[in-house]
């Protein structure tokens, strides 16, 4: 290493050389840089005195330790800084020239002198092992000074100075501890560097090598720069860390919080569809009763007048009239899940392929009718007229979104469902039906309503605002759910899911034909009917039609006036013909109480809301739907005694 420093000391004495010392401006420049003197008390003993009154009494160890990282930190960067602008200065890139102007400059400043041990390894690599020693370290002379003896190392600039301008020279991080402190009552000042992985283990070896230096070696102090530093990056990173985790559990919780409003919003929708539902119901309930009273008596009197053309002609506008207010009552009823059903296993398939032409006379030649119908059938357990009510409401919708023409697709599958799936429907296997349209869209704020009664986007006289309504009614009545996809200028689609069956099994022989000749059932007869229905104008009615028909009538307005006619007439009741819904007791109720005494005695009710049926036996052909004409209730009431 001669002839290395023996250059170094000849570069490093010509950058001393040029030397101004200006005291007018207050500069010292040396070789073209601006120097600052500073005392070395100030950098050693009176800046650990300030630390010490900052941190008070009995906080000595916190200071002490304050103290010195701040120190070796300070003199650990400016070790770099010089030599970076040092080697830039002088033209130096092997790493050994720049080691060696290092202790030559660091004599010149004024810091300590250096002598290398020959011991030292400075290579560029994890090898790298420096022991060397500061004569008039300035640190140790500042303390001796002071007479302030120290129980640990002072020279700690000294230690942060040499290691950051090796570290500069070699490229590589590098610490360096004072093992042995003249301020301490050692002899000399002295140094060891290494990699910071590696100091301790090149410490061990020091001290067991058997020299006398090696022995003398007392406590000593790794500066935890590099730990901090290490610290401070893993802090560093876990702030970043901790604010991207935050940063997307936000945005996870506005959208839970965006799905969970969307899921509030369609509760809230549903719920008040359910309770506009009720109302409908109760509403079509009751005019479905003064209805059936009104073409009851219209029919009555029809047969009065067979005479008089010019009053049949008033009549039958009255029949009319309430022909089509019958009509409406039932979508009010297929809305509230009120309307009496025929339930059957069906294929969507036929049902779309059988309304094809129906639907294309009804769309108009200027809108394609396109029909994707899924392989094997889609089966559900439903009402056909129900379900063509919907193909038909959802076709008529579409149909009047395209004014100018368009392209409306039916389409059926089969899916399979997963647990939280369309509307939180349950897990399982559901038909679909979707029927789409590419009309002019609606947004978001009319796609919200277009299930609520009477809404409509039609011009005033073009629509009723029950049709998608009636359509919700018998989706949700039949177990199923129904969403919608639409925006302006997009067109919509309508997906309805309803819950599949497996197809019914086909019959081993074909249904046996009506033998020729066959006798029709007589619309009228001689057996004895109890007539119950709370409704007095009504239950008179019923009760002339069946006394013209010829049979014997027993009428009653309430179940337990029923009961008490039925437990005092001596003679046989062929047929409890009653109403479902009335105060107190209902007719299914009353209809299993009077079984029990009678159990000859058939049994046909009469509403004009669907109600659960008893089970057992009775079904849809037990019902008979308010409004109805008289020669609907001859043939039900026929039909009824005449079967097993």
């Amino acid at each position: 290493m001669e002839e290395p420093f023996a250059k170094a000391e000849e570069i490093v004495s010509r950058y001393f050389r040029e030397r101004k010392h200006d005291p007018e401006h207050g500069t010292i420049e040396i070789f073209g840089e601006r120097y600052v003197l500073v005392r070395a008390a100030s950098l050693s003993v009176e800046f650990f005195g300030l630390v010490h009154n900052l941190y008070g009494a009995g906080r000595e160890a916190e200071a002490d330790e304050f103290a010195r990282n701040i120190l070796f930190d300070l003199a650990h960067s400016i070790g770099k800084s010089d030599a970076r602008n040092f080697h830039a200065k002088m033209g130096l890139s092997d790493p050994i020239a720049k080691l060696s102007a290092g202790p030559v400059h660091f004599a010149h400043t004024g810091w300590a002198l250096v002598s290398i041990s020959e011991e030292s390894r400075p290579s560029p690599d994890q090898d790298f092992c420096l022991v060397y020693e500061h004569p008039y370290s300035f640190e140790s002379d500042a303390w001796l000074r002071a007479d302030r003896p120290r129980n640990t190392p002072a020279c700690i600039m000294n230690a942060g100075y040499s290691s950051g301008w090796c570290e500069e020279s070699f490229g590589m991080v590098l610490v360096a501890t004072e093992v042995l402190c003249r301020a301490r009552g050692d002899d000399r000042c002295r140094f060891l560097m290494a990699p910071p992985n590696r100091i301790e283990g090149y410490l061990g070896q020091y001290r067991a090598g058997g020299t006398t230096a090696g022995r003398e070696v007392r406590a000593y102090q790794i500066p935890d720069f590099f730990s901090r530093k290490r610290v401070e990056e893993e802090l560093r990173w876990a702030k970043g860390d901790l604010e991207r985790r935050v940063a997307e559990r936000t945005a996870e919780l506005k959208r839970e919080m965006a799905e969970r409003a969307e899921v509030e919003m369609k509760l809230a929708q549903t719920q008040k569809l359910e309770a506009v539902g009720r109302l409908a119901g109760g509403i079509a309930h009751d005019f479905n009763n003064l209805m059936a009273i009104v073409m009851g008596n219209c029919a009555l009197l029809a047969r009065r007048l067979e005479g008089d053309p010019s009053a049949r002609h008033y009549l039958d506008g009255i029949l009319a009239a309430g022909g089509r207010a019958t009509g409406l009552t039932q979508q009010l009823l297929a809305f509230s899940r009120g309307q009496a059903r025929h339930r059957e296993t069906l294929d969507l398939n036929s049902i779309v392929t059988a309304m094809g032409s129906l639907l294309a006379r009804l769309i108009g030649e200027d809108v394609e009718l396109v029909q994707k119908l899924a392989g094997g059938g889609a089966h559900v357990e439903a009402d056909r007229g129900q379900i063509e009510q919907i193909i038909m409401n959802l076709a008529v919708n579409a149909r009047d979104a395209m004014p100018g023409g368009g392209r409306i697709t039916i389409e059926t599958a089969v899916v399979e469902l997963g647990p939280g799936g369309a509307a939180g429907l349950p897990a399982g296997r559901y038909a679909r039906l979707t029927v789409a349209d590419t009309g002019i869209g609606m947004d978001k704020g009319t796609a919200a309503r277009i299930f609520d009664p009477f809404f409509t986007t039609k011009d005033l006289g073009k629509g009723t605002g029950l049709g998608l309504a009636t359509v919700y009614g018998i989706v949700r009545q039949s177990g199923g759910d129904i969403t919608v996809e639409s925006a302006p200028g997009r067109g919509s689609r309508f997906q309805i899911d309803l819950p599949s069956v497996a197809p019914p099994v086909p019959a081993l022989t074909p249904d046996a034909a009506p033998t020729p000749g066959a006798a029709v059932p007589s619309r009228g007869g001689s057996e004895t009917i109890l007539v119950v229905e709370d409704l007095a104008p009504l239950r008179r009615v019923v009760a002339e039609v069946l006394h013209e028909l010829g049979y014997e009538v027993l009428e009653a307005g309430d179940p337990d006036e029923a009961l008490r006619q039925a437990g005092l007439f001596a003679r046989r009741i062929d047929l409890l013909l009653t109403d479902v819904v009335m105060p107190h007791m209902s007719g299914i109720e009353l209809a299993r109480r009077l079984v029990i005494q009678r159990p000859e005695t058939k049994v046909l009710y009469m509403s004009g809301y669907a109600t659960d049926l008893p089970e057992g036996g009775a079904g849809a052909e037990d019902l008979l739907c308010k409004p109805f004409t008289p020669e609907e209730l001859a043939a039900r009431i026929r039909e009824r005694l005449d079967r097993a």
